[in-house]
């Protein structure tokens, strides 16, 4: 650092400050913008293939739906490994693609390679949302205790999910446990002889009735008229109402071969739910989720927005959505957990540099250090996309921050204690600022790099520790400018008048102490590398006995089991089986509620049968806990 640079530094002090406040401001703006997790997402770029052919075996669905598949989407550039699933009626095959693999030019890939292949039974392969594993940030169940299970499944089909879907940001929305409405005919086999009739004439009779055509236009006098066909099926009787044929001149109806009926589609799962206020056998849950690498508190601020509305003005009376799992609860326990962390640590410094300093207002000069060094660490990563979440705000420490800002203090300090009756001097401070200034980079360019091999993991580990590593370095390169840029000018400032400092004396003894212990251990060196080096081959030794984690417990408030019943249970017995399983689970005080889904979504995407339960189980916090439990 040169003398110059140092001396612009002191005498253009009011200028930096006012250059930091607006730094300061524009991080706190970078830090509302920030995507803020509970935890990082460390999923592999995946795309999923789902095929569905309704009442094929898993046999043939392997034979003649998976395996060409497989074959036509082998050899994708990029792809790290494939694996698939064949269920009754439906194939999946989930494709991980290497590191680096951007999402969407991945799919588009997969898309290409799907759009040239012809399956049978007329199947057409599709690919999931673009999602995560962490992307199931809003789970609510809708209730109504004056419209049917079959209703509750129209509106949300027809009102609520299309509302949600509207936000940006969200991927899509999963129904769970609903009746899908099907108009049905139930042919008498003996009006089809009578008539001589087959189904095929039945089907295309309908086919071909259920359709609006566009005409042409009629000019008539000054005027033209659009012509139009209206022929689409909008009721039971519309669907009766087709003529199927005619019998000496007569139109033979389609309710005159059979009975037309609203039924609903084979149901393939089930949801239960029950709580403290709340116990339905059988509900509809809704399951959204957020699209990939979008900022999910931005998100659920939106859809709880969306849900508000739909409650208060577009959904009929009596029918409420009541959220059960809010991903922007764990976010909000998360910020708070590392706001917490953050000031105890900050007032933990305070604390510390106060009775080392011996000066309170160095030591509120120095923790200026901890929040301005944050917030420039938000704009870059801002800049550079990277979340916030437990692990990356949590590693920060508050030590190694603060240690330029204090030995920039410190030597500011040593000049006023030496001269305490004369003024301090620009040129002077600008000659001491220059002398530690190139230490105090070098330190922090050491720092710096000792997160490097961060950087070399891979696939996991890569996107678990690389947040951390460049939250930490960003937050030492803003500590970096304030210990050189801010510091200097404002201790000038503080001490720059005649004024004798508190000499703190307990810390003098312990200097004398710390300097006759240094000068024994000069004149023996091997009474302290004799026990130094016990000391570190005891710690290997015990490094190998010491218990060992990947990553410590996240301890998020829910339980989520998984329960596997006899194979080939009926969607009726396993409703059952759920009623008791609640009904068990509640007796608990600790459970606030459980939800229980039983078997596949509305929309047959889940490789799950009726004998597969999900149960997500909300728990009081602890503090509310009987003692000794």
């Amino acid at each position: 650092m040169k003398k110059n640079f140092a001396l612009t530094i002191i005498q253009k002090r009011w200028v930096i400050l006012c250059l930091f406040i607006m730094l300061c401001l524009f991080g706190y703006y970078s830090f509302k913008q920030l995507s803020i997790e509970a935890y990082p997402d460390i999923a592999d770029v995946t795309s999923q293939v789902v095929t569905q052919v309704p009442g094929l075996a898993a046999e043939e669905v392997e034979q003649q739906i998976t395996i060409p598949l497989e074959r036509a989407l082998n050899g994708i550039p990029g792809l790290h490994v494939m694996r698939s699933k064949s269920t009754f009626g439906l194939s999946m095959i989930t494709l991980v693609f290497q590191d680096g693999i951007e999402d969407y030019w991945s799919r588009q890939r997969v898309q290409e390679r799907l759009n040239e292949v012809d399956l049978p039974y007329g199947a057409v392969p599709g690919l999931d949302p673009l999602t995560s594993p962490v992307g199931e940030i809003y789970r609510y169940l809708i209730e109504s205790n004056n419209h049917s299970l079959q209703e509750i499944t129209d509106l949300q089909n027809w009102v609520i999910i299309p509302r949600i879907k509207e936000i940006s940001g969200v991927a899509d929305v999963t129904n769970f446990g609903g009746i899908t409405k099907q108009f049905q005919i139930e042919i008498d086999p003996l009006k089809l002889e009578q008539y001589n009739l087959s189904l095929a004439q039945i089907t295309d009779a309908v086919n071909n009735n259920n359709a609006n055509v566009g005409g042409s236009v009629i000019n008539r006098g000054d005027l033209g008229y659009v012509v139009r066909g209206i022929g689409l099926i909008e009721n039971i009787e519309d669907l009766g109402h087709i003529v199927v044929s005619s019998h000496n001149g007569v139109p033979i109806y389609l309710s005159d071969i059979g009975l037309v009926r609203y039924g609903n589609l084979e149901r393939k799962g089930t949801f239960g739910y029950s709580d403290r206020a709340r116990n339905y056998s059988e509900s509809i849950e809704g399951i959204v989720l957020l699209l990939k690498h979008e900022n999910p508190s931005r998100v659920l601020a939106e859809i709880n927005e969306a849900v508000d509305e739909l409650n208060n003005k577009l959904l009929p009376e009596g029918v409420n959505i009541h959220a059960f799992l809010d991903r922007s609860t764990l976010v909000d326990t998360t910020l708070n957990t590392v706001s917490k962390t953050l000031l105890e640590g900050m007032a933990l410094v305070i604390i510390v540099l106060i009775i080392f300093l011996g000066n309170w207002r160095g030591a509120l000069l120095v923790s200026i250090t901890i929040p301005t060094s944050l917030l420039i660490a938000f704009i870059l990563m801002r800049f550079t996309n990277i979340p916030a979440n437990l692990l990356s705000l949590g590693a920060i420490d508050f030590g190694i921050i603060v240690d330029g800002a204090i030995v920039m203090l410190e030597t500011i300090l040593k000049k006023r204690e030496d001269h305490p009756t004369e003024y301090l001097q620009e040129q002077s401070i600008a000659k001491r600022v220059k002398e530690v200034g190139k230490p105090i980079i070098f330190s922090t360019i050491v720092i710096i790099i000792a997160y490097l091999p961060l950087f070399a993991f891979e696939r996991v580990e890569r996107k678990l520790f690389t947040p951390m590593a460049f939250t930490m370095s960003y937050a030492m390169f803003g500590a970096l400018l304030v210990a050189l840029l801010l510091i200097p000018g404002l201790a000038f400032a503080i001490y720059r008048k005649p004024k004798k400092l508190y000499q703190n004396k307990w810390l003098d003894i312990l200097k004398e102490k710390y300097t006759n212990t240094i000068d024994f251990i000069l004149s023996k060196p091997l009474s302290i590398l004799i026990p130094s080096l016990l000391i570190l081959v005891a710690g290997i030794g015990l490094s190998f006995l010491v218990g060992k984690d990947f990553l410590p417990t996240l301890d998020e408030g829910s339980i989520w089991l998984q329960v596997n019943l006899p194979p080939g249970i009926s969607v009726e017995k396993s409703r059952e089986l759920s009623d008791t399983l609640r009904a068990r689970t509640m007796k608990y005080d600790e459970v606030t509620y459980i939800a229980v889904q039983a078997g596949r979504n509305d929309d047959g995407t889940d490789p799950f049968t009726p004998s597969h339960y999900e149960v997500s189980i909300g728990i009081k916090p602890y503090n509310e806990w009987p003692k000794g439990k």
